[in-house]
């Protein structure tokens, strides 16, 4: 594997060799991390000079293996002051790795406006002061025009040149890399774009043998039951079902369920109003993506991408906005000025409801469901206007600012919460809220076997809606196969799935897989050990495949730890331990309970989040650990 290695601060570029990390950093997120340990500067300023952005694609990117499309950008957040790291898909990796680097680290800050040039095994600084102040999608034209139509493009809009602490990455025109704020990490370092593209091929240790593999596990995904409805409405699918088992994040989290969801921002509505046509990302057989036009009403002939489940939760939902066309109308703007959605809905929920209580001042706050005032403050945001100036900094910093409005900033480690309310059903996907290395996300936590429809037995376990056969055929350890969910099969135990889920998503980021179900009921250490063996030559058995996985959850945490995040710091804010509309609230003594259970199960130390030398030791990071006096 080779790393590119770019200064933006002295214009020296370098190449080096890291193919000994990825036995046991698997790619991907896992290599993003290892190198953001060793190269972050403890406390160091997430806008400052030494702060290091790293492009990492996931191990099985620019092959014929399914859904090997994405890549994952590592650097220390802006937001949250711990480590940040997002993911996208589309073309970007694969034409890294076409160019002839398998990562590219981005150090220093530029003294002008740049873009990075990667092409054919080289690399260039080259001026973009043309190009400083211009949207995502005027960048991305700007670039094909000068660099040709096949170039891919990972850009900051004008969010990001501001360093609003969750500005997007934006690639291409509709995809992101959106939370945790590294847009403006590129902000801070005067670096506009980064564009890559390549002739040349990815050459895999075993040919025959990826082929063969990729066949296989095409057959698994496409015969897997959830394949057919996540092809046919993407992520919709799960609309209808949030809205009936009441878990939306209406209203800032206060409507768990909504009335007229179904028939205004469901999936059939969708599907019959607005699809189009099927869109994929490179390599993938299930083309979840979709293009739509507005077929009817005053908007009609409007054209957008998607439509994605969390921009109707975040926008719909959160917002109140009623109409499909209008949350695609406010997810272009986040788009076009780079800021991540779940973040720019959450704080201005805030700022609406703390307007609302007498908190905020209300003249440049927009009401519930206005559309118009939204994307006018989604503006004032990106260019750090007025009120968007304190809101720009998340609603963590921003309900310091403003006294009394603490109670309507939601967020975990500083990380706005998404697209989930936790009382309307407490399960793997809840408590990962709590435990996930990037702050309250939904993405590093989902259990192969979850079912949004199904109920919670009690805080420790939840029912089991899968079959036998369905248990037997999950690419699983046997033995942790027992334990989570008993002999024979009749339950779910909520921590040590959370733990597993985690560390599947770590597998699945790593080689940059795709989380859709087909994919997430199918792929596991087994499947990955065979991948590896074959596309790079390496002989890792699933249980050291698994291993190496825990391996890079933990390093994730220590690196959080030693930029100081605490045992405290893993809770839910107050309004999830108060009842809402007849929603009950969430026991906190049973919560305590489970994160407690899981706490355990990662053998860490429950009073504290820190994990025991045992542990770290088990993992081969007892020496990372001595260095920064992590371990108890």
């Amino acid at each position: 594997m080779k790393a590119l290695f770019v200064d933006l601060s002295t214009g020296k570029i370098e190449e080096e060799e890291i193919g000994e990390l990825l036995p046991r950093y698997l790619g991907g997120v896992g290599i993003g991390a290892r190198l953001a340990f060793d190269l972050i500067p403890q406390g160091c300023d997430p806008l400052g000079e030494e702060n290091v952005l790293i492009f990492c694609p996931g191990s099985l990117v620019g092959t014929n293996i399914p859904t090997a499309s994405r890549t994952e950008i590592t650097a220390k957040s802006p937001l949250t002051g711990l480590i940040g790291t997002t993911n996208s898909g589309l073309y970007f990796g694969a034409f890294l790795r076409y160019a002839g680097f398998d990562c590219a680290v981005i150090r220093g800050a530029a003294s002008e406006p740049v873009y990075l040039l990667i092409e054919d095994g080289e690399a260039r600084i080259r001026d973009a002061r043309e190009i400083w102040g211009r949207d995502n999608w005027e960048t991305y034209l700007w670039l094909r025009e000068r660099e040709g139509e096949k170039v891919q493009v990972a850009s900051i809009g004008p969010a990001g040149e501001r360093l609003v602490r969750f500005a997007s990455i934006q690639n291409n025109f509709f995809h992101a890399w959106g939370r945790t704020g590294l847009g403006a990490v590129m902000g801070s370092k005067r670096l506009k774009a980064v564009a890559v593209k390549g002739k040349g091929a990815f050459r895999v240790h075993d040919l025959r043998q990826v082929l063969e593999l990729a066949r296989e596990f095409t057959e698994r995904v496409r015969g897997d039951d959830s394949f057919g409805y996540t092809r046919r409405y993407g992520s919709m699918v799960a609309s209808d079902p949030y809205n009936r088992i009441g878990v939306l994040p209406g209203k800032n989290f206060t409507r768990g369920t909504i009335p007229s969801w179904e028939e205004t921002r469901g999936r059939r509505v969708f599907e019959r109003r607005y699809k189009e046509k099927d869109l994929s990302c490179f390599a993938c057989p299930i083309a979840c993506g979709h293009w739509s036009r507005v077929k009817e009403g005053e908007g009609t002939g409007y054209e957008f991408h998607g439509m994605e489940v969390t921009y109707v939760l975040e926008f719909g939902a959160k917002l109140q906005i009623t109409s499909i066309e209008e949350i695609a109308r406010s997810v272009e703007l986040c788009d076009r000025m780079g800021m991540d959605v779940v973040s720019t809905a959450s704080v201005i929920a805030y700022a609406i409801e703390a307007s609302e209580k007498g908190a905020l001042p209300s003249e440049e706050v927009p009401s519930w469901g206005d559309p118009g005032g939204i994307r006018s403050l989604i503006g004032r945001i990106a260019r750090r206007e007025g009120i968007g100036e304190a809101l720009a900094e998340g609603v963590k910093k921003a309900s310091s600012r403003f006294r009394g409005t603490e109670p309507y900033a939601l967020h975990i480690k500083g990380a706005e919460i998404p697209v989930r309310d936790p009382r309307g059903k407490w399960d793997v996907w809840s408590l990962g809220y709590l435990t996930d290395i990037r702050g309250g996300d939904h993405l590093r936590a989902r259990s192969p076997a979850e079912y949004l429809l199904g109920g919670t037995l009690n805080h420790l376990e939840e029912e089991l809606h899968v079959s036998e056969e369905f248990i037997a055929a999950l690419d699983m350890p046997d033995d942790l196969k027992g334990r989570i969910f008993g002999s024979p099969p009749q339950k779910v135990d909520i921590p040590l799935m959370t733990k597993y889920a985690e560390e599947l998503i770590t597998m699945i980021n790593a080689s940059g897989l795709c989380l859709r179900p087909p994919v997430l009921r199918t792929f596991g250490p087994q499947t990955l050990s065979h991948f590896l063996r074959a596309v790079w030559g390496i002989e890792i058995p699933p249980k050291e495949v698994l291993l190496s996985a825990e391996r890079v959850w933990n390093l994730q945490h220590l690196f959080n730890l030693r930029e100081g995040l605490r045992r405290e710091d893993f809770r839910w804010p107050s309004r999830f331990y108060q009842e809402e509309n007849g929603t009950p609230p969430l026991d906190p003594q049973k919560v305590e309970e489970t994160l407690r259970a899981y706490f355990l199960a990662r053998g860490w130390d429950p009073q504290t989040a820190i994990p025991t030398r045992k542990k770290l030791e088990e993992l081969g990071l007892g020496e990372e650990a001595k260095r920064w006096n992590v371990t108890r």
